[in-house]
């Protein structure tokens, strides 16, 4: 394992810490240009025993153990030392704010907040001087204000201190003075957050947006810091083609959880009631983190709608198979009750049954390949196994198709994900393949992955679940591509590796398509039917699938948001 995925996986380890983020407040005394909150802000103080509900909560229902409490402007609540305390001594290790900085100018102010028990403060800073800074926040005195609390916060020496930036059209040139500027008074870690276009950022566009390849290299000289000893860097929401040969700084894909969590109502109007999710349209969707994941979804809704599933995956509620519909395969864990239509399952639970014609069976050890009949077989290899069928390409036939494992966490990649080009490379041409970038199974037959409805996304009344949705996106369907790939004649059809797969193992084993290989891969993926683009205004509600003996889910999801 290299330093970068080393890093890599600390940084997942730190990033899916269990924390709980409880807002204060809903009034701020600054008024960023860029700020992603403003529509929410109505100048509202949250109840000091709703706060400590919600901290308590954090605690019990999801063994939180880090809380970060947040506004607007969590330290203007006249409570806020209060808050700190409480979330000690319900039990959190480790207390976290975000915060401008006004009011951590106070001496005395200061020395509560660490008496209480503050165990970390993220400073934000925007500019590398009064008149950068201030104009970006509306805030009058606040770059000296921030900078006198950001220091002596330092020279107090008992709380870490650390730097969020949201970088954007009017400090991006800057960024290297701004991390500059920090180091000097003791700070090393930095949260760098491309802007995006939510709240007042997309009326402030003009001003704020920027393209990221003209300022490519002032960025990566930024980034590079991230390898410098006692420094760490953080990308939040940056456009992660631009960090390849930095893939440790990608920002962990469960931080979908959070960006997803935030528009949890519109996501939830969307589904049920058919209404459009106001911010997506052709101007604000190529700057934001999260289209990928709308686009995913968009698609999962019109598939669901209009028929086009291949797997209705129950789990082990064979009970509910009739929901199966028009599903070319009923899929589900353990031994099937049901042997009268063609069954999607896993080797170990075929062994011994007689599949209905049609069937197909999904092999992750070398014994699953000879499964008697004429069910087709999907392998889903690991490492190991991939190494075993370099030496036996023999052993495949007709009846196989080799499925592009992915992996929920970039350790799990790291450490079972085959080198998927090496294997492609010694296995006959023609060999069927699907779920991978066609530069990575080179001379196969391009297939579509069987599109699967997991039963376990839905609830009692038939809702689907968006927290279980954004789990099964980042598992499975999450994808980059490098800046590379846009030589490739396949881009235009083609997702890219998966995120964790990049995350493991770099954007290098992308390579752009040339030589015959290129056409008949542009021919194959043209057979299989456009690359859905910019989402589908919903014409309807989301279709339901009731699943009786499920938790009923609210308006906004129980379990949502539960890792952010």
């Amino acid at each position: 394992m290299n330093d970068a995925v080393a890093v890599t996986i600390d940084h997942e380890a730190v990033a899916n810490e269990a924390k709980h983020w409880v807002r204060l407040t809903a009034a701020c005394n600054s008024k960023c240009v860029f700020c992603l909150d403003a529509e929410a802000q109505d100048g509202r103080f949250m109840a000091f025993d709703d706060i400590c509900n919600e901290v308590q909560r954090g605690r019990d229902d999801k063994q939180a153990s880090r809380l970060v409490v947040s506004g607007g402007e969590a330290t203007i609540h006249p409570r806020f030392h209060d808050v700190v305390r409480f979330g000690k001594q319900a039990g959190y290790r480790w207390v976290q704010t975000v915060t401008n900085g006004q009011r951590l100018a106070d001496r005395d102010f200061f020395l509560r907040a660490v008496e209480a028990g503050l165990d970390e403060i993220t400073f934000s800073l925007h500019g590398h001087t009064p008149e950068l800074h201030d104009r970006l926040t509306k805030t009058k005195n606040g770059f000296e204000n921030l900078m006198r609390a950001m220091i002596r916060a330092v020279r107090d020496g008992r709380v870490i201190v650390n730097v969020d930036v949201c970088i954007n059209k009017q400090n991006v040139e800057h960024l290297e003075a701004i991390v500059a500027l920090c180091s000097r008074v003791g700070v090393r870690e930095f949260d760098l957050l491309h802007v995006i276009p939510q709240g007042v950022a997309f009326e402030h566009r003009d001003e704020l947006f920027y393209d990221v390849d003209a300022h490519a290299e002032s960025l990566r000289r930024v980034f590079r810091l991230a390898r410098h000893p006692g420094f760490h860097v953080w990308t939040n929401r940056f456009p992660v083609s631009h960090l390849e040969g930095m893939e440790e700084l990608i920002q962990d894909p469960h931080k979908m959880l959070d960006e997803v969590g935030g528009r949890r109502v519109q996501f939830r109007r969307y589904l049920d009631q058919g209404a459009p999710i106001d911010c997506r349209d052709k101007e604000r969707c190529p700057h934001c983190f999260i289209e990928p994941f709308c686009t995913a979804l968009d698609g999962h809704v019109r598939a669901h709608r209009e028929g086009k599933v291949d797997v209705l995956d129950v789990g082990e509620r064979w009970d509910l198979a009739d929901l199966a519909g028009g599903a070319r395969w009923l899929g589900g864990r353990g031994r099937p009750a049901v042997l009268d239509r063609p069954l999607y399952l896993r080797a170990d639970d075929a062994r011994g049954i007689p599949l209905p014609a049609g069937s197909r069976v999904i092999a992750t050890r070398p014994e699953h390949l000879a499964i008697p009949g004429d069910a087709e077989i999907e392998l889903h290899p690991d490492r190991e196994f991939a190494a075993w069928l370099a030496e036996h390409p023999e052993a495949l036939t007709a009846r196989h198709v080799i499925h592009g494992t992915t992996f929920a966490k970039a350790s799990e990649a790291a450490a079972h994900e085959p080198d998927w080009a090496a294997l492609f490379g010694v296995l006959p041409p023609g060999t069927r393949a699907q779920n991978l970038p066609a530069c990575l199974c080179p001379q196969a037959r391009i297939e579509a992955a069987p599109r699967v409805i997991h039963l376990d996304m839905y609830h009692e009344q038939g809702e689907l679940g968006i927290d279980a949705f954004v789990d099964r996106y980042i598992e499975s369907m999450y994808r980059a591509k490098s800046l590379r790939c846009r030589a490739c004649p396949a881009t235009d059809r083609c997702e890219g590796a998966h995120i964790q797969s990049i995350r493991a193992r770099g954007f290098g084993q992308l390579q752009p398509l040339s030589g015959d290989w290129a056409s008949q891969a542009v021919a194959q993926l043209a057979a299989l039917g456009p690359r859905l683009r910019g989402g589908s205004p919903p014409e309807s509600p989301a279709p339901r699938l009731a699943v009786p003996g499920a938790p009923p889910v609210p308006f906004i999801d129980k379990d949502a948001g539960r890792r952010s």
